[in-house]
């Protein structure tokens, strides 16, 4: 038994180094050019079709309906002629009774004519979806979908309400009523909050108008006029009680001159409406307030003769490296009760600043800020100083840091009424209303809120600006080492390792072991940065700045290794075409195109196959095509291999390009191509012939990629679904509620609504 083996070992080993060969086996590149000869096509002599197409496309330049008339039924004729004789329809019947409709001058005859067009069965798909977008565009019939839009906006909005609130008592039927009735509550807020005129109803408001301006004297004008009277009433209704709302809490929030214009705003849509008037006499009082303490603070009595205990804090205040301080203690001891006992202590305050020592000038000047106005000359000066985020950045950082501390434990106590009663523009006996909609979650939602409340992180931007802005002012101040520890712990934790590097390197004696960590981590971040920049023109200066700025690391070793291969493969273009695209659209990729050989597209390894990449534009008459590499995996990098083209592949390949895409836009709503204005440039310059030279400027390099629908949506397309209403499944564990119910869709916003807001 061990004899034999013994003779098999070789054979077995044999065969386990020809399988391993075999599967080594390395896939070869297509040999020669990717591409295939040019077509050319013998020249045809026109026919009555051809002449018939002529006349047509004559009579609708020269803009002649009755000569275009004539014209598209002959060919309506000439194509009735063939199908009768047993050819194939030439398909030009309703391209040509579509451009006779063109010279149509009345919209609504136009309209109605392309209407009778959509009644045919012989239109291909792109015309019918055009026609289809004309026979829409009616003022009518578009002011029509708004104000159904708005009507069932609302009707949606009131029935999931009322859902939601059944729906989720199943587990909890007690509360049933309690949650029926609220949602009452809240709905009715909500309505009284919503426009007398919502966005749906303007456009609707839109569209009558631009009627009537194009049609005064149709029937359907005189009929709009009563709609468009009552519709223009609400309109200045919203206006007036938008501009009231906001008038008021521009007022609230200290700003009279705000308040007033936008008072004086509404009255022009409601001459007389006593709200809006209260609102602007109110600002009007206050800014009348505001301009006469700018004026008493301007106004100066003549000084005279300065007494004899003033001089010397006069004096060293002009003076350069005068004794402040002295001169100022001197004033106060001679006085301390005096009229200028303030003026003496505010310029010790600001000597103690000059010595660096801030910390007992803040002090100082808090305790003169606190005075009361009335008795003191410097109490305004002190406060401006100590309010002001220039020149206090510590003072500020520590009271938006507090400010930010309260909001976290307001919201830990009361949750969504953290920041007050929501305003709902309610009276304010009635005001308590929006107390009762949110108060359940209040209470019984605050266990969820302690669990959750450790592992929160509230926002602390606006500290961090000013912790930057003092250490700008004042790198060697007292508070200096302090805010820089705050501010690097800060970047650190949000994930800026070169912000972080840079406070670290601010101090004034950095530890060495610390900033080469950071500057390890700041390096690949900035390296992930630069490399996600799709543009060339900024990704390489980028990189270019990470292989400089971090000299030594390992991310500037990467950057550095990334500009040579970004150099080595520069190009005037980046415009992919991938495979996924030149398979689900053959013209593309066949005769009619780049005519690309048709055995890099079937599959088969063994005779050389297109990367996923694909082919990708590079400007100068260039292509760059990707190709499976060696080891036969689609997953691996490619091998690129650049051909030039001739000036006419190029033309027909972006005019396919251009053609596939307008036809794709066209039948599939779901499908929208990003506008490319540099794209657009160079297929242009294609289609003329001039693009075999470079244009090296960096504001014309495109990257835009043709993308297929399989690599865009994966296996299964997602669209939007057909049904009106979605089941809902929720739960909540402020409340430990758990249903289902039915939310019905609210229509979607066309994309012009917000020119309506």
């Amino acid at each position: 038994m061990t004899a034999s083996l013994r003779e098999l070992a070789p054979a077995a080993w044999l065969a386990v180094v020809l399988l391993g060969a075999c599967a080594t086996e390395r896939v070869p590149l297509p040999a020669g050019s990717a591409l295939e000869p040019l077509a050319t096509l013998p020249p045809q002599a026109p026919d009555e079709l051809d002449r018939g197409t002529r006349t047509l496309a004559a009579a609708v330049l020269l803009g002649d309906p009755e000569r275009a008339a004539v014209a598209a039924q002959r060919i309506e004729t000439l194509d009735t002629e063939r199908v009768a004789a047993g050819e194939a329809p030439s398909g030009l019947a309703p391209y040509a009774e579509d451009a006779r409709n063109a010279t149509l001058p009345d919209p609504i005859a136009f309209r109605a004519a392309q209407r009778e067009l959509l009644e045919r069965d012989d239109l291909e798909p792109e015309l019918e979806r055009r026609v289809e977008i004309e026979v829409s565009d009616d003022p009518l019939t578009l002011a029509d979908q708004r104000l159904g839009e708005a009507r069932r906006g609302r009707l949606t909005r009131s029935v999931n309400a009322f859902t939601r609130a059944i729906g989720t008592s199943f587990t909890n039927p007690a509360l049933l009523i309690y949650r029926v009735a609220m949602s009452a509550l809240g709905f009715g807020l909500a309505e009284r909050q919503e426009d007398p005129l919502s966005p749906p109803e303007r456009q609707a408001l839109g569209h009558w108008k631009s009627f009537v301006e194009r049609h005064p004297d149709s029937n359907e004008a005189a009929a709009l006029l009563d709609e468009i009277e009552e519709a223009q009433q609400r309109w200045l209704e919203t206006q007036r009680r938008r501009n009231v709302r906001r008038a008021r809490q521009a007022l609230d929030a200290g700003q009279p001159a705000a308040a007033r214009a936008l008072a004086e705003r509404a009255l022009r849509y409601a001459p007389e409406d006593p709200d809006a008037a209260r609102v602007r006499d109110e600002a009007g009082q206050q800014l009348a307030r505001e301009w006469e303490e700018r004026q008493r603070s301007l106004e100066a009595a003549s000084p005279g003769p300065i007494p004899g205990r003033q001089r010397p804090l006069a004096l060293a205040l002009l003076a350069p490296g005068g004794d402040v301080d002295g001169a100022a203690r001197a004033l106060a001891e001679a006085d301390p009760e005096g009229p200028l006992s303030d003026e003496a202590a505010f310029a010790r305050a600001l000597a103690a600043a000059d010595r660096g020592r801030e910390r007992a000038s803040w002090e100082q000047l808090d305790e003169i800020a606190d005075l009361d106005v009335e008795d003191s000359n410097m109490q305004r000066h002190a406060g401006a100083l100590v309010h002001s985020p220039e020149q206090n950045p510590y003072g500020a950082f520590r009271a938006s840091n507090r400010k930010i501390t309260a909001r976290e434990w307001r919201a830990l106590a009361l949750g969504p009424l953290a920041d007050g009663i929501p305003d709902h523009d309610l009276p304010w006996a009635l005001a308590w209303l929006g107390l009762l909609p949110p108060l359940p979650a209040v209470v019984i939602g605050l266990p969820m809120r302690l669990i959750r409340f450790p592992f929160e992180e509230p926002d602390r931007r606006v500290p961090a600006l000013l912790a930057r802005r003092y250490l700008e002012r004042f790198p060697d101040g007292e508070e200096a080492r302090a805010q820089r520890e705050w501010l690097l712990d800060y970047e650190q934790g949000r994930g800026n390792e070169v912000g972080a590097l840079r406070v670290a390197e601010s101090g004034p004696a950095p530890d060495a072991e610390r900033i080469a960590t950071l500057r390890e981590k700041a390096a690949k971040q900035a390296l992930e940065t630069a490399q996600k920049e799709r543009r060339l023109e900024v990704r390489l200066p980028l990189l270019q700045e990470v292989a400089s700025r971090f000299p030594g690391t390992e991310g500037a070793r990467e950057a550095g290794v990334a500009v040579r291969e970004e150099i080595d493969r520069a190009s005037e273009q980046r415009i992919r075409i991938s495979k996924g695209y030149l398979l689900e659209n053959p013209s593309v990729a066949g005769r009619p195109g780049l005519a690309l050989r048709p055995e890099l597209l079937d599959g088969e390894l063994e005779n050389g196959e297109l990367h996923p990449d694909g082919v990708t534009l590079i400007g100068a008459g260039m292509i760059e095509l990707a190709f499976v590499g060696p080891s036969g995996r689609a997953s691996d990098g490619p091998v690129l291999r650049r051909e030039r083209v001739s000036e006419e592949r190029l033309a027909r390949l972006v005019a396919q390009l251009d053609e596939t895409t307008e036809h794709i836009a066209r039948t599939d709503r779901d499908l929208r191509f990003e506008p490319d204005a540099r794209r657009d440039l160079y297929f242009e310059r294609a289609r003329l012939g001039v693009a075999d030279s470079a244009d090296v400027r960096p504001q014309a390099r495109s990257s835009y990629e043709y993308i297929g629908l399989r690599e865009r949506y994966g296996v299964v397309r997602g669209r939007e679904s057909i049904l009106p209403a979605e089941i809902v499944l929720q739960g909540s564990f402020t409340d430990f509620s758990l249903g289902a119910f039915p939310r019905f869709n609210p229509p979607k916003a066309t994309p012009d609504q917000v020119l309506y807001r």
